[in-house]
């Protein structure tokens, strides 16, 4: 079964054909329905290229900072308070992007106390580590309290006394400690949990580390410029594909356009489709005959070809005989001529004992 055949069947010539006489409501029909399906495809294959391109801004975990204590005969003494953070679950393999920098952050909601600010510096340390346990990468910085006077610290409990009074405010602050300022994940030893232990043992209401991206580069535009980035890459994709429809559709037209009006002039007139038929008919006979004629002529020609050729080898042997014997006869008659003339002679002056 031919193209055409198939299309007949399936009655799709009469929706591939322009020139066939469709009409303009099918026109824009069709237009409408594949410029929906470009404006689809593009929009998904955009949403599909940002999810896989484009990693996750803000990695944030909890942190639940422990305090052991060591117990000797003489006192109890506090040793290093510490954290284990899990980024990936069982289920997960891996957290970052390989080929993207981070910036690693320790965010802590201390207290404004007396003891807090009697601890002064104090150092934090941070080790990532792989699923096995091995560490990949690790990082100490030093941080302290900010500092206030005490008439400070009065002024602001004063204007604060209200909410303060009410609840809904607390004597805090926020330290945001910069732990790593680049940061890559490995291919093969992706990081799966952090360890986290602060030198002294400070006071905390809470704690969460924090993994944010660097987005530069075409990950920048697309992250904090979505709606211009995604316009240009989805008129793009729409174009493209718009020509590349365009293209298929002239060169299906072009090849189902003859048969489309065949079969639309048979639906109209079955008289002038049988005289089509005759004719075509007519048309494939006489292409027939031509080609038997021609057969014919190139049979015949090799035939005379053949018949001039033996005959002329038939003439040409007992010529070649005849001159043959002819020579040879020549030449012995020659010999004896030849012969007689020498020696006749000889035997007429020698003498004869």
């Amino acid at each position: 079964m031919t193209i055409i055949e198939s299309l007949r069947r399936f009655d799709l010539l009469g929706l591939v054909s322009v020139r066939g006489g469709a009409s303009i409501a099918l026109r824009l029909l069709l237009a409408l329905a594949a410029l929906s399906a470009v404006l689809f495809s593009s929009v998904t294959l955009y949403g599909i290229f940002y999810k896989l391109y484009v990693p996750q801004l803000l990695h944030e975990a909890p942190v639940y900072l422990q305090y052991p204590h060591l117990t000797t005969d003489s006192a109890t003494v506090a040793v290093n308070t510490t954290a284990l953070i899990n980024f990936v679950p069982e289920s997960n393999y891996k957290l970052l992007s390989t080929s993207q920098p981070y910036t690693v952050l320790l965010e802590l909601d201390v207290p404004s106390s007396v003891a807090n600010q009697e601890l002064g510096n104090f150092m934090v340390y941070l080790e990532f580590r792989t699923r096995s346990g091995r560490v990949v990468q690790q990082s100490a910085r030093p941080a302290i309290l900010p500092y206030r006077s005490y008439v400070v610290r009065l002024m602001q409990i004063a204007i604060r006394a209200v909410p303060l009074a009410l609840g809904l405010s607390k004597e805090s602050d926020v330290l945001r400690i910069e732990l790593m300022d680049v940061l890559y994940d490995r291919r093969f030893s992706p990081i799966t949990n952090a360890h986290i232990a602060l030198s002294k043992p400070l006071q905390v209401y809470s704690a969460r580390i924090v993994i944010r991206a660097q987005f530069s580069g075409l990950r920048y535009w697309m992250y904090y410029w979505r709606l211009p980035t995604a316009t240009i890459f989805i008129s793009a994709a729409v174009m493209w594909q718009l020509l590349f429809t365009a293209g298929a559709w002239s060169v299906l037209e072009s090849y189902t356009g003859r048969a489309f009006r065949r079969s639309l002039r048979t639906q109209s007139d079955p008289s002038a489709a049988a005289v089509a038929f005759d004719n075509s008919e007519v048309a494939n006979l006489e292409s027939t005959q031509d080609k038997n004629a021609k057969k014919q002529g190139k049979r015949r020609r090799s035939q005379n070809l053949h018949r001039k050729f033996t005959e002329g080898a038939e003439r040409s042997v007992p010529d070649i005989r005849k001159s043959l014997s002819i020579s040879n006869d020549d030449d012995y008659v020659g010999d004896d001529a030849l012969y007689q003339s020498s020696n006749v002679p000889e035997l007429e002056h020698s003498p004869i004992g």
